[in-house]
């Protein structure tokens, strides 16, 4: 397996763990009367996403390619269920709740779409330059997945898949032109959205007003920092002032309490973790391995970007977060699953009985060569026949 992806993983799982607890603790004891609730939930999620990445690690990457329509199907049904079932939260109905149990399935949603739309995308081959069989069926899929997760009131996860979706598609090699029309007729959709639902246009106007009480407050975590931190736990703006500060702005808080040093880190851990992602890609047996590890790396790239452009009021705030770093079990436990796909690519395994096996060459016949030397024959001038072995056909 690629060591360096498995270290930067490894080590922002950790980082993150650790930053939780420091973030927490105010907020824990007064909504639970426990410094350490919300410590040993993501110790939990930690210690079931570790072991789920080691297993994905260890299988065949192509069973994924097999059973990719089920694992879309089965995604896309949890979709609505959580329409119907699911809690709402800050305006947002994104969790299935059964008792302390929670589950977030848009965030298994985006790593199933990356997995459907590489498989499909593996076996169109060229005929994804063509718009009627190629292109849409694929956006089809994609749009019916987003609409769901629209309905959730969730345009940040659904704006991420769109962009995998995109991504997918150029690399595969679809004509420019449909991905620059794709995004045009997207572009009044979005703007509605955002103009169309009062708390997203409240953000909108905060943003360009500069008026956002919680982007302010995690602006003054960042600069109180300075280069090396306030020191870690002492950090003050979690004490009530930032909102979600374990969550969506758990940057803030490594700012304040780790400084710019410690932002450092956590990004220089994240273009480690995205750069051998793409090199896994490169470096795949196939074009499904290559496909699936640039939608996963896209993924982990994209969500990072997002998450720092809003704790930065670089763009209108948006929920959310930054991988393994905050809080939250189901995208703790996908971002790593993701990742133990990643390192099964990259070990380049031989193909299990029960995976996709489309690119194996079929048996080839034994050359006559071969034949006459199995049977004894053609043995003139007690010379022995020379074994020819005739090469395999190009892929």
């Amino acid at each position: 397996m690629d060591p360096w992806l498995f270290f930067a993983a490894f080590a922002l799982s950790a980082i993150g763990l650790v930053m939780v607890y420091s973030a927490s603790t105010w907020l824990g004891f007064h909504g639970h009367r426990d410094w350490q609730y919300y410590l040993w939930r993501q110790a939990g999620f930690v210690g079931i996403g570790l072991v789920l990445m080691l297993v994905l690690s260890r299988i065949d990457y192509r069973m994924l390619r097999r059973f990719a329509p089920h694992l879309m199907f089965t995604a896309m049904a949890m979709l609505i269920v959580v329409l119907f079932v699911g809690q709402e939260i800050n305006g947002a109905k994104r969790w299935i709740r059964y008792g302390s149990f929670g589950l977030q399935p848009s965030e298994i949603a985006k790593i199933t779409l990356a997995i459907f739309l590489a498989a499909t995308l593996a076996r169109q081959g060229e005929r994804v330059r063509s718009f009627r069989t190629g292109f849409l069926p694929v956006m089809l899929v994609a749009a019916s997945t987003m609409v769901l997760v629209l309905f959730e009131k969730d345009l940040g996860t659904t704006l991420l898949m769109g962009a995998l979706t995109l991504v997918l598609l150029f690399v595969a090699g679809t004509r420019a032109s449909y991905v620059v029309a794709a995004v045009m007729l997207a572009a009044p959709v979005i703007w509605h959205q955002i103009l169309g639902v009062d708390y997203r246009r409240g953000r909108l106007e905060e943003f360009l007003s500069g008026d956002s009480y919680q982007v302010q407050q995690g602006l003054i975590a960042l600069g109180s920092g300075g280069t090396w931190g306030l020191g870690l736990g002492n950090g003050r703006q979690k004490l009530g002032f930032l909102p979600e500060n374990h969550t969506d702005f758990i940057l803030s808080t490594i700012g304040e309490e780790l400084g710019f040093a410690g932002v450092l880190v956590v990004v220089g851990l994240i273009v480690l973790l995205v750069w051998r992602g793409l090199a896994i890609a490169r470096m795949a047996e196939d074009r499904f391995g290559m496909y699936l590890a640039t939608g996963l790396s896209a993924l982990f790239g994209l969500q990072a970007l997002v998450n720092m452009a809003v704790v930065l009021e670089v763009i209108p705030a948006k929920g959310i977060t930054l991988p393994f770093l905050s809080y939250g079990g189901s995208s703790l436990m996908a971002g790593l699953g993701a990742v133990g796909i990643l390192l099964s690519i990259s070990r380049r395994p031989d193909a299990w009985r029960w995976s996709d096996q489309r690119r194996r060459e079929k048996p080839r016949k034994p050359g006559i060569a071969e034949r006459n030397d199995k049977t004894g024959g053609n043995k003139t001038g007690g010379k022995k026949n020379v074994r020819r072995i005739d090469p395999l056909p190009a892929m």
